[in-house]
């Protein structure tokens, strides 16, 4: 029997999920969304549109919480009724602790949090898991385990690593989009159109991650490789160097992770 995933909250990041793994097969989905002609798409790709959340909640086994955290209260007050300990509850509310959870659902289910990175887009996404409801059934977590192993790169994690991941994890596609805009400019600087110059660059960054994820040498080895003495690559690296790149990218995480533990007091 196929395993049925409810979401509720469609936007962005619950949308992506869902349509995700409407393109995948072998689930049945359902999802409700406050702002309606959101769930237009997922009704194409076969995501059974629901009246309410209470609705999603009573016809699901695996509930995705894909709203602002501000609004996770209200919406599980609405969900509660037709919470029960065969269901289990999926949080990407950033900021929205387990006990904030449990505390919300008053214990019906277990409770799982989720943080994702906009790469779920486009089924590429890392997804921290946090498995730290001691009533979470094993066969309900290799379900989760597996549903977001669909859509990208899973690592499990305490919840109190969360905030570290998303500074390094969630934020990174921003640092990332950040340094391809800068070669991207230069691309136009040194006379390229800006859609081939675009092109080359998202090219680029795909392939030195495919590098960088099949090989076993260190990062900064694979950078080295690609110096010729005396060359131009060196001259460029030089300057990046003398510019403390590196440590700038490790200050914005830091200062990232920073303001995360400033939201959670």
């Amino acid at each position: 029997m196929a395993l049925k995933i409810g979401c509720v909250g469609c936007g962005n990041m619950g949308g992506a999920i869902m349509a995700g793994l409407a393109r995948k097969g072998g689930y049945e989905l359902c999802g409700f969304n406050r702002t309606a002609s959101r769930m237009r798409p997922l009704e194409e790709l076969g995501v059974r549109v629901m009246e309410s959340p209470q609705a999603v909640a009573q016809a699901a086994d695996v509930l995705v919480l894909g709203v602002k955290p501000y609004q996770a209260a209200e919406v599980l007050a609405q969900m509660r009724p037709e919470l029960t300990a065969g269901k289990t509850l999926v949080s990407v509310a950033a900021g929205v602790s387990l006990q904030r959870l449990t505390e919300a659902v008053e214990g019906r289910c277990p409770v799982v949090r989720c943080m994702p990175n906009t790469p779920a887009l486009v089924g590429m996404g890392v997804f921290a898991l946090c498995f730290d409801d001691p009533d979470l059934p094993e066969t309900s977590k290799a379900d989760i385990q597996t549903l977001f192993g669909a859509l990208g790169v899973c690592v499990e994690l305490p919840e109190s690593k969360f905030t570290a991941f998303t500074a390094l994890i969630g934020a990174g596609p921003a640092y990332v989009f950040a340094m391809m805009q800068g070669l991207v400019q230069a691309g136009v600087t040194l006379g390229f159109q800006h859609k081939e110059s675009r092109e080359m660059v998202t090219a680029l960054f795909g392939g030195c991650a495919k590098m960088a994820e099949q090989s076993t040498s260190p990062i900064m080895q694979l950078r080295d490789d690609v110096c010729s003495p005396g060359g131009v690559t060196i001259a460029g690296v030089n300057l990046l160097d003398r510019a403390g790149l590196a440590g700038l990218l490790v200050e914005s995480v830091l200062a990232a992770n920073a303001r995360g533990k400033e939201m959670e007091s």
